[in-house]
């Protein structure tokens, strides 16, 4: 974890140069988003929204999941069916890297253990990881016709409050699953080795 912490910078330690190329991808980005219809539904200048979030991302302190949901009757519904997309994505992930962990380190589990340890894994980041996801801004298209919305989140998550979900998460699967006396050195070493980086795509 100390990889990923060393490479935290804050936003106004970015040379000028990093500026100028956040905001002319930040340009494209908006220019992209108003030719498929999609107005940013947070008040506020929605280039420099998108250049703080491509800036942000940039420092490596955070990691970005977008997600969409369409065709919704409110944005509301929208927004919420998107956010629990970002989420789901993220813990199906996170899911299958640790599955392979455990095939390959827990030589000794059974499927059906190996199974509701990962099914108890990937609910517990969902839920660990739910007041983590921070959105950065919000982009809603109306499709007037059928009288329906489609939003696209772009969100963020902290690293280091992800490591700490994974931990959590991982810990109290074991604990859940009786697992914890006999695998929880396996689960911290994991941690220790990087696990929580190859989750987030680092």
């Amino acid at each position: 974890m100390g990889a990923v912490l060393m490479v935290i910078s804050p936003l106004y330690a970015q040379t000028e140069k990093e500026i100028k190329k956040a905001r002319k991808e930040a340009k494209a980005a908006v220019k992209a988003a108003e030719k498929e219809g999609y107005k940013m539904l947070e008040v506020g200048d929605m280039e420099t929204k998108v250049a703080t979030h491509i800036a942000k991302v940039r420092t490596g302190d955070v990691f970005e999941i977008v997600n969409t949901a369409e065709g919704k009757k409110s944005i509301n519904m929208a927004k919420t069916i998107a956010r629990n997309n970002v989420l789901n994505e993220h813990a199906e992930y996170a899911k299958s890297v640790v599955k392979g962990r455990v095939v390959s380190d827990l030589h000794d589990i059974n499927g059906e253990q190996a199974e509701n340890f990962m099914s108890s894994y990937e609910r517990l980041v969902f839920a660990e990881l739910n007041g983590e996801v921070k959105v950065s801004y919000t982009l809603v298209r109306h499709n007037k016709k059928a009288n329906t919305y489609d939003v696209k989140l772009v969100c963020y998550i902290d690293l280091e409050a992800a490591h700490q979900a994974h931990i959590n998460a991982l810990k109290r699967a074991a604990a859940e699953q009786e697992l914890a006396q006999k695998y929880g050195s396996a689960v911290s070493n994991w941690i220790d080795e990087g696990l929580s980086k190859v989750i987030v795509g680092q």
